[in-house]
């Protein structure tokens, strides 16, 4: 290790922690101050602030500066409390993104944070009581030191992984288990770039890798925020109407439009409260996911606006034409109310229409299942 290395090493560490300012900054300027936001806030700062850590380090280590005992005590006690908190971080954030909840536990919450303090203390007496215990009398860190360095933030890396893998096992519907195995992704590839930093030292390879990763992660959940409705968590009106543009009329291709809504919607809202508005809106969307889970034929399915919804099937085979979706989606629907013992009958009317001609288009389509659907709620009035 030289000169060279020590640029390297800064020059990478500079870059991530730029690149890292820069989502925490656009993240805290469109903040709504909600639970997720604050914990991968808080996730952020404490890789940013070990990477300014361990850049400081790096000068040292490289040879660029000498050893001095203060600043290699100093540099080295930041790294283990600043990795400490990293592992803490990200466990909440997987806790509070995952909805887990013991978070909602003010006790739980201080004894899922009790091991950062606790280890805090055991490295400071440590070091008061025998000042050799973890760095020696030629200012080289001991194995020991690595060893505990890496102890707190592993075991929150497993346990937010394990947890993930849990609740992915629980989940009820495909989607929401792709959602908890994707931040069970995060803690894992901690923990693998972790590694590979130790085999390959000369490399910032958590540097680097750690900051791909929230960079994905924060692309993922922008686009997300682009394209999901938040109360449903299907696709948005936007979403649909990009959906729609690339959609045409093919001979070789059948195209169905369905439009569903909630029949006598307002009335749940105005007899029991727009909270039980919400809920009757999650319960239809669940239903509506789950039926289109079982579809084999490629299917798109996206909240219009308010209590209306779009499915558009592609090619559906015999048994997956639309008329036997709605039965599927009335069926299912039946079932998701006894489930949630709502006091109130959750139904939906169903119109739908085919693309007809080359001359046809998505919208026109979209409006004669429109029609079909108040055609369809009249005849059940």
């Amino acid at each position: 290790m030289g000169f060279d290395y020590f640029v390297f090493y800064t020059e990478a560490s500079v870059v991530c922690i730029i690149i890292l300012l820069i989502i925490l900054i656009t993240d805290r300027v469109y903040s709504t101050k909600q639970e997720k936001q604050i914990w991968f806030g808080r996730a952020i700062t404490a890789f940013i602030l070990y990477f300014i850590s361990d850049a400081c380090w790096a000068t040292m280590l490289s040879g660029t500066f000498p050893k001095v005992r203060f600043f290699v005590v100093l540099f080295n006690y930041t790294n283990y409390i600043f990795l400490a908190l990293m592992g803490y971080g990200m466990f909440m954030f997987i806790a509070v993104s995952e909805k887990m909840p013991f978070r909602k536990s003010f006790y739980k919450k201080i004894l899922c944070f009790l091991p950062v303090p606790v280890s805090i203390l055991f490295i400071t007496a440590a070091y008061i009581i025998d000042p050799l215990f973890w760095i020696n009398e030629s200012n080289e860190l001991n194995d020991l030191y690595f060893l505990l360095l890496i102890s707190v933030p592993s075991c929150y890396c497993m346990a937010g992984f394990i947890l993930s893998i849990k609740y992915a096992g629980m989940a009820d519907t495909k989607e929401k288990m792709r959602q908890y195995l994707l931040i069970g992704s995060v803690p894992l590839s901690v923990g693998a770039f972790g590694m590979l930093q130790v085999v390959v030292l000369n490399a910032p390879t958590f540097c680097f890798g750690c900051t791909i990763m929230w960079l994905c992660f924060y692309i993922q959940n922008m686009q997300a925020l682009i394209s999901i409705d938040d109360l449903t968590h299907l696709n948005n009106r936007g979403q649909i109407n990009r959906y729609i543009e690339q959609l045409h009329y093919s001979e070789d291709s059948k195209i169905y439009i369905l439009i569903l809504d909630i029949n006598r919607f307002k009335g749940i809202n105005d007899t029991y409260g727009h909270a039980e508005g919400d809920r009757a809106l999650i319960v239809a969307s669940d239903a509506l996911r789950q039926t289109c889970e079982k579809i084999k034929a490629p299917v798109f399915l996206g909240r219009y606006g308010g209590d209306e919804f779009v499915i558009i099937l592609q090619n559906p085979g015999e048994d997956e034409k639309p008329e036997h979706i709605a039965g599927m989606i009335r069926s299912m629907i039946s079932e998701k109310q006894k489930e949630n013992e709502l006091p109130y009958d959750l139904e939906f009317g169903i119109g739908y229409d085919e693309l007809k001609d080359s001359k046809d288009t998505v919208n026109e389509c979209l409006k004669r299942a429109d029609k079909n659907l108040y055609l369809n709620k009249r005849s059940i009035v």
